[in-house]
């Protein structure tokens, strides 16, 4: 019972008072749902407003989070870089045609080098090259590789290893890409050479029996068969299609 609706019954009716307590019990129900519905939907709407504000403070941890990795980017190392105090010609492209010196360097296992700028973010890919020894020349010319190092250099592993492990040593690490550049070319030359060493025996004998085939058209007397053709090679058969 709406309170409109008892206005109205009250002002236009003479009730007794059995009538007027059911009117005030109807009014206590009706004041009760009222309530317990506008609890609920105050509950709803409690709930959804912290549910939003629980999502806005995530949010803006995360944002918070990534403003600070961009704030301190790099300021400390990427995990397996060490500040660059190897490479002091490495740079690494930006825009325009320029380029920045690498401050975070990372060493590969093939010869290649990884490496970030100062300008860098934990976004950016690195940015990877091959790395090369790089000699102080002089006014005086440059020895020859001992003897023993070429037969180290090309021989069995473990003097090799031995080898590559003193170069390491030194912490050079252009030295060390082409040690083992070097290598790697090398059995890539042996590998070269044993292909022309077999294209050079399958000319051999491309030759040999080309020279037997020929040998077999002499012995046919193949000039006087076909005598009749010589000096006109207009006339000559022809396969080709016209």
């Amino acid at each position: 019972m709406s309170p409109h609706l008892v206005r109205s019954t009250i002002a236009s009716h003479n009730l007794e008072p059995d009538a007027y307590r059911a009117i005030i019990n109807g009014l206590i129900v009706t004041s009760e749902a009222c309530t317990h519905r506008f609890q609920q939907d105050l509950a709803i709407q409690e709930a959804d407003y912290k549910k939003k504000l629980d999502d806005h403070n995530e949010t803006i941890e995360f944002m918070e989070a990534r403003l600070i990795g961009y704030i301190d980017t790099f300021s400390h190392p990427p995990e397996g870089y060490i500040e660059n105090g190897h490479l002091t010609t490495f740079t690494i492209p930006c825009s325009n045609g320029l380029s920045n010196p690498a401050k975070w360097v990372k060493k590969l296992d093939n010869g290649r080098v990884a490496g970030y700028s100062a300008e860098d973010s934990p976004h950016n890919l690195p940015h990877v090259c091959k790395i090369y020894a790089s000699p102080k020349y002089t006014a005086d010319p440059a020895e020859p590789l001992s003897h023993w190092i070429h037969e180290t250099l090309q021989g069995p592993a473990p003097g090799y290893a031995a080898l590559l492990d003193a170069v390491k040593a030194t912490d050079d690490w252009g030295l060390e890409a082409d040690i083992m550049r070097f290598r790697v070319l090398d059995k890539h030359v042996i590998a070269y050479k044993a292909q022309l060493d077999c294209t050079h025996g399958e000319l051999k004998s491309t030759i040999i029996v080309q020279d037997q085939c020929q040998g077999r058209l002499e012995c046919m007397r193949l000039s006087k068969r076909i005598l009749h053709l010589a000096g006109e090679p207009s006339h000559m058969p022809t396969n080709r299609c016209t």
